[in-house]
């Protein structure tokens, strides 16, 4: 492969089994692949904005090793649970500032350089989007306000922002919001008021998001990841109501993060992860084994790709 190949990626959630995604940017980079735009919501938003940032595949790694995932996923219940009387000293001895997640994304991406998506601007002659989506990172949200999917940055207009200068890791932070667990992230003001959350709550990004828009051929292709959900429950009842909320939202996050190709080229380009027998909030994940299920996968999926074939059957 060449060590200048050039992808575009459309990364679905997937919860904690994020590091999944972690696996197969890390054998794109061992295939000479660089990223040069990054689309995704929740874990796929995160994997992103560190892609496009420039954060390499084996220090995204050691970032993730070294974070502890149970602190880091109850950050903001922790947070709750220090304003009521009684509880709030407890959570001050749990809590852990650098395990807070706009806090953690913040400061990578500033190591990197990155703070608005003012530094994200697509910086080619011979790119066609137009201006509002000249972006290298797209992140997914659902405002539950106004009922509508957000696409970040391409729709900070409607909320009276200039995109410019809004925060990146703001926004995938925004993405990250599942409900009962991270709190919603509002956006705008002045009668533009919005409440953001996890983008994966809906149909995930088809694939087709950063494809070209004028029906002339790609220069590199684009490729989807999506993390396969668990099997369906067969019929077991959820006992009580921890349980039921649980379920249900594992339902709505493992529906949402579909990112089912709608054509067979779709398909052709669509690295399917299978990680079903892992939740999306299962803590006590085997984190190796979902990097190594990610990593395996791409390996073999790049091994038969071949990017010519892809455009005579698909864009002749």
């Amino acid at each position: 492969m060449d060590g200048n190949a050039r992808c575009d990626l459309v990364l679905g959630g997937g919860g904690v089994r994020g590091a999944a995604h972690i696996g197969a940017l890390t054998a794109l980079e061992e295939a000479g692949y660089s990223v040069v735009r990054s689309a995704g919501a929740s874990a796929g938003a995160i994997a992103s904005a560190f892609a496009v940032a420039g954060v390499q595949a084996t220090t995204l790694r050691e970032l993730f090793e070294a974070l502890d995932l149970t602190r880091f996923v109850f950050a903001d219940v922790v947070a709750r649970l220090r304003t009521r009387r009684g509880v709030g000293r407890l959570a001050d001895r749990w809590s852990d500032e650098a395990a807070e997640p706009l806090t953690w994304l913040t400061e990578i991406l500033a190591d990197q350089g990155i703070h608005t998506f003012g530094d994200l601007k697509v910086a080619d002659p011979d790119a066609t989007d137009p201006p509002e989506r000249s972006y290298r990172l797209v992140v997914r949200c659902l405002d539950i306000m106004q009922r509508r999917v957000v696409r970040l940055p391409w729709d900070y207009a409607r909320y009276g922002l200039d995109p410019d200068a809004q925060s990146v890791a703001q926004a995938v932070r925004a993405s990250m919001s599942v409900p009962l667990v991270y709190d919603p992230v509002r956006i705008g003001g002045e009668g533009r008021t919005g409440l953001l959350i996890d983008g994966g709550l809906t149909s995930g990004f088809p694939v087709t998001v950063l494809d070209r828009q004028d029906g002339a051929l790609p220069r590199w292709p684009t490729f989807g990841i999506r993390l396969l959900p668990r099997a369906p429950a067969n019929g077991e009842v959820p006992d009580g109501g921890l349980a039921l909320a649980r379920m249900v939202m594992d339902a709505l996050l493992d529906a949402g993060d579909l990112l089912e190709p709608l054509t067979d080229c779709d398909e052709h380009r669509t690295v399917r992860i299978d990680l079903s027998e892992t939740s999306q909030l299962d803590l006590s994940s085997e984190q190796d084994e979902v990097f190594a299920d990610g990593h395996a996968t791409m390996a073999r999926f790049l091994a038969d790709w071949d990017f010519d074939t892809y455009l005579a059957g698909c864009r002749s």
